[in-house]
């Protein structure tokens, strides 16, 4: 005979049965789904690991390459690590030292290839921001004042990096001629840059040069 109990015990079992029906194949989803995110999340470490270490490796390469004048070397590696492992913080390391090889060498045309490649591909803003004022610099060796000042005024600097570009920037039109518009440009760099800033001397001695005393020592001595 059914005791109260074995229908109480039915009515779960029914439930339950109604409930798996009802949800289980979401439930199973959902279980899945978590397991393989944990499982995800501990394979894209892994994967994270290995391209950092064979970004690394890379690296190395290219550094060792400037180093012991091996030209052909440093492109071939610096190639890879772009192509294979562009989105790591070793491929953009390893642009900036590139580029500055290629300066040394007088090759303006790899130097600024490495560089635009940071400033379009690194995902790192300070990294971006040297490698357009390292671009500048290549095209002022090159004279192309009016492409140099275009491409510090297409980028949006981080705070840390506007006085050397307004630096940059006076430079550029010192050399086109434009006077006020340098002065103008090294004061903003004189007020931007820290006090205790070394460099801060250099942006004075320009301005002294043009004739002019930074006009917030100026203000300073009112």
């Amino acid at each position: 005979m059914a005791t109260h109990f074995d229908l109480q015990e039915q009515e779960q079992l029914a439930t339950l049965k109604h409930f798996w029906s009802s949800w289980g194949t979401l439930i199973s989803v959902a279980v899945f789904a978590v397991v393989a995110a944990i499982a995800g999340f501990n394979g894209y470490q892994y994967w994270q690991s290995s391209q950092a270490s064979k970004a690394a490796e890379l690296f190395d390469q290219v550094r060792v390459g400037t180093e012991q004048q091996q030209a052909d070397a440093v492109t071939q590696r610096l190639e890879l690590l772009q192509s294979s492992y562009g989105k790591t913080v070793q491929a953009s390391q390893a642009s900036l030292v590139a580029g500055r090889y290629w300066v040394e060498k007088e090759n303006w045309a790899a130097a600024a290839d490495a560089f635009k490649w940071v400033a379009s591909n690194s995902k790192d803003e300070g990294f971006r921001a040297l490698a357009t004022l390292h671009l500048t610099s290549v095209q002022m060796q090159q004279q192309q004042w009016d492409t140099a000042l275009a491409t510090l005024n297409g980028f949006s600097f981080p705070y840390e990096f506007r006085a050397l570009r307004d630096d940059r920037k006076g430079d550029i039109l010192q050399k086109q001629g434009k006077t006020q518009e340098a002065i103008a440009a090294y004061n903003a760099a004189f007020e931007a840059f820290e006090p205790t800033a070394r460099y801060r001397l250099v942006v004075q001695s320009k301005l002294n040069a043009l004739g002019q005393t930074p006009a917030a020592l100026n203000r300073a001595g009112a």
